[in-house]
């Protein structure tokens, strides 16, 4: 997990145009391709979204294969495929289209449904589109529907250009068109441990967007190790390190236990009940509840000497926090501390707060696995990150090539030659292709770096003449397969 500097910071485009290549045969018979070309050296990922004409409306996502590889589905009666280009961090704003939260992700899936972090709704991705990104789709329909009424000769080709680049590279306060989307950071950042998926949310706990897995736990963990370091520097006092790392539980479990009343169907009266929980004392009504509600066990294989130790450090945590250390009736009563007096400063030891820390990870895991459960997660990206752990492959990133990957991360990925950064007008150029409907490419710039200076002005050299200007007549054809061309009769 990691933390912007600046939060709600706005994040340009890639800078990516998307391409309609038009075409006029011998007969007078019009087709169309859709495409998109990226001439920075920055990272970016483009989707495929079917849009309804004339109005530009979304209304499917769709699979991009491979060159020769037909769209997955096919394209729907009075729709043409758009392609959208990412920020330019390779990542994706979204808009979730109930409760309104904005949040930021690494892919914009087409083979499996996006969650959103705030209310859990899980949908195809393209309803999460922000209402900047349907206005470019809108001015995207608006254009092809211009272009496609221009004259043209018989047996001749053009192509036609949405400059997104151009409006990357302007100033920041010269206005930009109402087509022109962009991004923003939110307040959260973390990869999913379970799918590897790249998260941005307000706040700090939320669904995974590919998996849908809630990260409670996964933040928890983060601010338990936190403490624990702070506890071994001695940065921070026994005492102290006790009541963080008991608060840190109390909200990571008690946000678990808000989602249950907002996504459950109950009565008023269990909603109320379950309103009131806290999780900074064993002995309340909480953990009686959570068991006779939605069988959910904190104290699952905890040996019942742990049990004793974890409510004697809550009560410990109650007159640390509430009572400045000093030892009152209610401690003595209901910690089971025989040597506890009324009236002397309670003192810790770090041995007891280590052990406090791992009991209380180990409660948190139980009420984790429980809930997930209960709201279960999308198994696909799971699933995968897990083979692609098996193989090693798990957050590799090769310097020296540009790669590609789909929404998140697919199986069969097939490698093609790979270009110097010169060489590269457009994203299609130099990637690999997956089977699963999201370009992805990694900057070429973090290969340039490890290679020979002299190697690299050499190819520069090579790229000048004839390669270049054929490559650059040919850019639209790399991007879109003839085959899923739109056929105008």
């Amino acid at each position: 997990m990691a933390y912007y500097e600046q939060d709600f910071k706005e994040i340009a485009h890639c800078g990516a145009n998307t391409t309609i290549n038009i075409a006029c045969d011998d007969e007078g018979r019009k087709s169309a391709a859709f495409g998109i070309v990226s001439r920075s050296a920055g990272p970016m990922s483009a989707v495929g979204v079917y849009i309804l004409l004339p109005h530009g409306i979304p209304v499917s996502d769709f699979k991009m294969g491979g060159i020769g590889q037909p769209f997955d589905p096919p394209l729907p009666e009075g729709c043409v495929p758009a392609i959208l280009g990412s920020d330019s961090l390779g990542c994706w704003g979204h808009q979730c289209p109930q409760c309104g939260g904005y949040f930021r992700n690494g892919h914009h899936a087409a083979i499996y449904p996006q969650t959103c972090p705030y209310c859990g709704l899980r949908t195809a991705a393209f309803q999460f589109l922000t209402p900047a990104q349907r206005g470019f789709l809108a001015h995207l329909a608006g254009t092809f529907e211009e272009e496609l009424a221009a004259p043209d000769v018989k047996g001749t080709e053009r192509q036609v250009e949405i400059d997104m680049e151009s409006l990357v590279k302007q100033a920041a306060d010269e206005p930009k068109p109402d087509f022109y989307y962009a991004s923003q950071t939110q307040q959260t950042r973390y990869n999913c441990e379970h799918c590897g998926e790249f998260n941005d949310i307000r706040g700090l706990y939320g669904y995974c967007a590919a998996c849908g897995w809630r990260n409670n736990i996964q933040m928890l963990a983060v601010r338990l190790e936190e403490i624990r370091q702070s506890l071994n520097s001695a940065q921070s006092q026994s005492e102290a390190t006790v009541g963080q790392s008991v608060s840190a539980f109390d909200a990571a479990s008690r946000d678990l236990a808000k989602q249950l009343v907002r996504r459950i169907p109950m009565k008023p009266a269990r909603k109320e009940a379950l309103s009131r929980l806290v999780f900074h004392d064993v002995e309340s009504e909480t953990f009686k509840r959570l068991k006779d509600f939605f069988d959910l066990n904190p104290l699952k294989g905890i040996a019942d000497k742990d049990a004793r130790f974890i409510r004697l450090m809550m009560e410990r945590r109650h007159v640390y926090e509430h009572n400045a250390g000093v030892i009152d009736r209610r401690y003595i009563e209901r910690s089971g501390d025989e040597e506890a007096v009324e009236g002397n400063l309670l003192r810790e030891n770090r041995e007891n707060a280590h052990r406090l820390i791992g009991l209380l990870m180990r409660m948190a895991s139980n009420i984790d696995k429980d809930f997930h459960e209960i709201v279960t997660p999308t198994e696909w990206p799971i699933s995968y990150f897990k083979e692609r752990q098996k193989r090693g492959r798990h957050g590799s990133v090769l310097k020296r090539t540009l790669r590609v990957i789909h929404a998140a991360g697919a199986a069969n990925v097939r490698k093609v030659r790979i270009l110097p950064v010169h060489h590269r007008l457009d994203f299609a150029h130099a990637v690999n292709v997956s089977n699963a409907g999201c370009y992805r490419s990694i900057p070429a710039s973090r290969r340039t770096a490890a290679m020979g200076r002299e190697r690299h002005q050499r190819r520069r050299a090579d790229a000048e003449g004839p390669l270049r200007r054929r490559m650059t007549a040919s850019s639209s054809e790399r991007c879109l397969p003839s085959r899923n061309r739109v056929v105008i009769v």
